[in-house]
């Protein structure tokens, strides 16, 4: 059986220019705060309209986790270790489903896997 995971921002980019992953999209859970990092991103590179036309291609594929579920996890995660409120949500949205948290390898979160295996499982792509 293939796996579900929590999306960070990172993997949601690669899939945008690359215009692969879309199996792990379809296993993928997303949290609102990635999406809202996800739009900003690529907004900045692609405009306004180019980012909604990609949110609403997302939210037809992807599971997304209410915020209430994930709040204060999140903040949890975000007062224990040094790292961003993004990826608190993408952590929080991966321990709360019981599925591992896929990320682009980024300093940040190497830093402190070893830190991280005991609460959440984290896989890079």
């Amino acid at each position: 059986m293939r796996k579900n995971y929590a999306l960070d921002t990172s993997v949601l980019i690669v899939h945008y220019y690359r215009k692969d992953l879309g199996d792990i999209l379809k296993r993928g859970y997303v949290n609102l705060h990635t999406l809202s990092e996800t739009f900003y991103v690529i907004c900045r590179m692609e405009g306004v309209e180019e980012a909604a036309r990609y949110i609403q291609e997302i939210v037809k594929t992807v599971k997304i986790v209410p915020s209430h579920e994930l709040a204060l996890v999140a903040g949890q995660f975000k007062c224990k270790y040094r790292i961003s409120l993004a990826d608190a949500w993408v952590l929080a949205t991966a321990k709360v489903k019981n599925i591992p948290a896929l990320f682009v390898k980024e300093k940040e979160v190497l830093d402190i896997l070893d830190k991280l295996k005991d609460e959440v499982n984290i896989e890079f792509l």
